[in-house]
């Protein structure tokens, strides 16, 4: 298997005859002297990734033409080092790359795709971003893409023909079925370009007879296509996928070894500069007593020194000093601040089933916006891990609209009628980066109606 430095590697080919032409008409998109249009990358600062950082979890990248082409020509460009997880009957990839957010503490990044000129996002990829031993940032992508059909089906074939490694998650389904899923990425793998040279296939559900489709995947191809034991949770199949990139890369204590524990694998965010400097408030102080100050006499130009310059002794009777009374000791003030809130002790469960019980409902879930975790879920399908991420999506979208027409920031809310269903998506009240995310039968549900009464329903503390 050729490594990642081999000259053999259709990624680090020339490209050029021995008469020093460009052999292709790709090479032309890509001169060596270029007009540098980015002040980054002009002054050293650009990085090998796709698109344009604009947040600490928002990636953009502006394009011409259709969103896989585009895609296409930048890694061509760039030659970026990913990881792509595809799903296969199954919806695990976003799963996932919120297990490695979570872990620690950091957010699922998004790269959109706009078309030029307009703003308008043909594409919006889920990724996290990995550290490797030599402290460089690999990106791993989910095929799960917020977009049409055909535009998600090229982007797929894109992104796991450019990785460095493919990663397959293979749901529980019968070999013909698998074999339909299959097909059409083996006429793919056949037709090219592919420069992928890995394939992994994780069983999520049952592993029966994967070995013989792996096999009859790679026919007539180069690429090696490996089967793990089956994997049941996030961190299972991670542990399988750093040791498959660790064997590609050489040992595993090398300087391109990925962390193979989930939460060792994505860096804890950086911490705000306006936050460094903070440090927590002891817990005494909460109940610390403080003395009350006593006022000091201001000194008087009339008032005599404090050392007599005649003995007391020496002087009459009616002249001397008479002992003054020891002062009353100054009471204490107890300060008593309010208690801290303890995180993680909003209730949503019963906020949840109160909404549940609203004529029409089928299933409602709260969830964090930030890590697209449901805090909470009654009813269903669809279940509450699908609501969350279907939900943040469309805050997202909505959120990416408003921007492109100029809107400004804005409290997105959305009510979307469909044939038998309707979606109410609208934040919770009192708790900021907080949604609710309801579907509701058309046939037995007012809309309506069905968004007064969930205003009346009291968030919780």
């Amino acid at each position: 298997m050729p490594s990642a430095r081999d000259s053999s590697h259709p990624w680090h080919e020339s490209g050029r005859s021995s008469q020093g032409q460009p052999a292709d008409r790709d090479e032309l998109m890509a001169p060596s002297t270029q007009i540098v249009g980015d002040h980054e990358d002009y002054l050293g600062q650009g990085q090998r990734d796709v698109g344009r950082r604009i947040s600490d979890d928002q990636v953009e990248l502006f394009v011409v033409s259709d969103a896989a082409h585009a895609l296409q020509q930048q890694f061509t460009l760039h030659r970026p080092e990913f990881l792509v997880l595809h799903d296969v009957g199954i919806s695990a990839s976003l799963r996932l790359l919120a297990g490695l957010a979570m872990a620690a503490g950091a957010r699922v990044q998004s790269l959109s795709v706009r078309r030029q000129g307009h703003g308008v996002a043909l594409a919006s990829l889920q990724f996290v971003e990995v550290t490797l031993a030599d402290k460089s940032v690999v990106r791993v992508y989910s095929t799960d893409i917020n977009s049409d059909n055909q535009t998600r089906t090229q982007l797929s074939k894109v992104l796991l023909g450019f990785s460095r490694l493919g990663v397959l998650m293979i749901g529980a389904m019968p070999p013909h079925a698998l074999t339909a899923h299959l097909t059409p990425l083996h006429e793919a793998l056949s037709r090219g370009p592919w420069h992928n040279r890995d394939l992994l296939m994780v069983p999520v559900g049952s592993s029966t007879a994967l070995a013989a489709q792996a096999q009859q995947l790679c026919h007539g191809s180069q690429v090696a296509v490996h089967v793990t034991p089956q994997a049941g949770k996030p961190r299972q199949a991670w542990n399988y996928i750093g040791g498959a990139w660790n064997r590609l890369h050489g040992k595993p204590g090398g300087e391109r070894a990925l962390p193979t524990e989930i939460e060792q694998a994505v860096s804890k965010p950086r911490v705000p500069v306006t936050e460094a400097a903070t440090l927590p408030m002891p817990l005494d102080l909460l109940t610390r007593t403080f003395p009350s100050p006593s006022p000091s006499p201001s000194p008087s130009p009339s008032s005599p020194p404090s050392r007599p310059l005649v003995p007391p002794s020496s002087l009459p009777s009616a002249l001397q000093p008479r002992s003054v009374p020891t002062a009353m000791p100054t009471p204490s003030v107890e300060l008593k601040l309010p208690a801290m809130p303890t995180p993680g002790g909003t209730r949503w469960s019963a906020y949840v089933e109160r909404c549940a019980q609203i004529k029409g409902v089928i299933a409602c879930c709260v969830f964090d916006m930030h890590t697209v975790k449901s805090l909470a879920e009654a009813g269903g399908p669809p279940q509450g891990e699908r609501l969350a991420q279907q939900g943040a999506s469309l805050l997202l979208a909505m959120n990416e609209a408003a921007r492109a027409l100029g809107l400004g920031p804005a409290r997105a809310e959305a009510a979307i009628s469909t044939t038998n269903h309707h979606l109410l998506l609208r934040p919770v009240p009192g708790h900021p980066g907080v949604a609710l995310h309801m579907v509701m039968s058309a046939s037995s549900g007012n809309l309506m109606l069905i968004r007064m009464q969930v205003e009346r329903i009291e968030s919780p503390k």
